[in-house]
């Protein structure tokens, strides 16, 4: 027995060993995978923080509601669209049928093709798109700056704003162009409020048609390309958007020229376009509504700017039902659609807007719109616009 009992007792012993040497092999994958913790920021850190910023991609830890809303709760207008349309500003040509399919998905009435340009290009447009579904779509038509140096070139403009309305144009579009970009002979820039333009206004105003006006452009555009710029990487993206610098109107000038525009024209209806480009400052725009009873606002493209501040732009909506319109400046997809009814119809916090983050790093927010605001909004106030189409007399 003494033998088999000596060898127990050598194996207990060595089993301890290794059971000891095992432990000490864990405490020490212990202390070396679990540093001590620090109540101080690492000195270093700011060496070590090489993430790009165009890598950055975070993901929010947030557990909120989210509610997907593929159709608006009613019909929808959007006012402000290029698809299909003369100047090919935005993507490639997508078959109209393939349009009215998505439209019919999201309960897309009728679309705007703002961007229809005169004479044959416009009837191009009509003819693709309009005279196939002349209940889906409506066209704008647009000046033509080239000859504004010539004697006749106001009268010339009218003439062919009625023959854009006689092959079918229901709107006159003005690119950010007029007052940044348009030049006469001498090399001058042609001021938004040109005498040489109101004649057209004024015949807009006969005509019964409204112009969609886009002047300046987001209010970072016309400050430093710096670490301080909100839309640095859009800018750095698409350098020929930023306008600060000389030669180069100011924001403030090139909207005082707009507003003498509408002044000046009482009878003609504006819609000014992205929320008169200052979503930014919705006190400035809810001051020029009150002035000007003949200006109307979209907020194409200017989600991220009015998602932000969602208290602020929900008051806004409310206070202004009246005189908002519907649109997105964006290629007509179900999804797009989708995420623009998200943010007026729900509650939800924190998603991302529709380009993200195309515009800026920040997440926007649901104002839950009342069904009698949100019904003007998508369809009512349009159609009300549109009904005051005069035509040729």
């Amino acid at each position: 027995m003494f033998p088999k009992m000596k060898t127990l007792t050598v194996s207990r012993g060595l089993f301890f060993c290794v059971f000891l040497f095992v432990l000490a092999i864990l405490v020490s994958c212990r202390k070396a995978s679990a540093p001590d913790i620090k109540y101080s920021a690492d000195p270093n850190a700011d060496k070590t923080k090489t993430l790009l910023l165009k890598d950055f991609d975070p993901k929010s830890m947030l557990h909120v509601p989210s509610h997907e809303v593929p159709r608006a709760k009613f019909p929808v207008i959007d006012v402000h669209n290029h698809v299909n349309d003369a100047g090919g500003i935005h993507g490639e040509e997508i078959p109209a049928a393939e349009v009215v399919r998505r439209m019919d998905a999201a309960n897309i009435a009728k679309i705007v093709i703002l961007t229809g340009q005169w004479g044959d290009k416009l009837q191009g447009v009509i003819d693709k798109m309009v005279k196939p579904y002349p209940d889906r779509f409506i066209v704008f038509a647009q000046l033509d700056y080239r000859k504004i140096d010539d004697p006749d070139y106001s009268a010339e403009q009218v003439a062919q704003l009625r023959d854009s309305v006689r092959r079918g144009a229901r709107g006159l579009k003005i690119l950010k162009d007029l007052g940044l970009g348009d030049r006469d002979k001498s090399g001058k820039l042609v001021a938004i409020d040109d005498p040489r333009l109101d004649p057209i206004w004024e015949e807009c105003g006969r005509l019964g048609i409204p112009v969609a006006i886009h002047t300046s452009d987001p209010e970072a555009f016309f400050t430093p390309l710096d670490a301080h710029n909100e839309r640095y990487e859009e800018l750095h993206d698409n350098p020929s958007w930023s306008f600060y610098g000389p030669g180069i109107p100011s924001k403030a000038e090139l909207l005082r020229q707009r507003n003498h525009v509408f002044e000046k024209h009482p009878h003609t209806t504006f819609i000014a376009l992205h929320v008169a480009n200052w979503p930014e400052n919705l006190d400035a725009v809810a001051a020029w509504l009150d002035q000007y009873p003949n200006m109307l606002v979209e907020f194409g493209a200017r989600q991220a700017e009015l998602g932000r501040q969602p208290r602020r732009a929900r008051k806004f909506f409310l206070d202004y039902q009246d005189r908002i319109l519907f649109g997105t400046d964006s290629e007509p997809e179900t999804a797009m659609y989708a995420n623009y009814f998200r943010w007026l119809e729900t509650s939800d916090e924190y998603f991302p807007y529709w380009g993200y983050p195309g515009q800026g790093r920040w997440e926007i927010y649901g104002m839950e719109l009342p069904d009698a605001v949100l019904e003007k909004v998508y369809h009512k106030n349009a159609d009300k616009l549109f009904s005051q189409f005069k035509g040729l007399h």
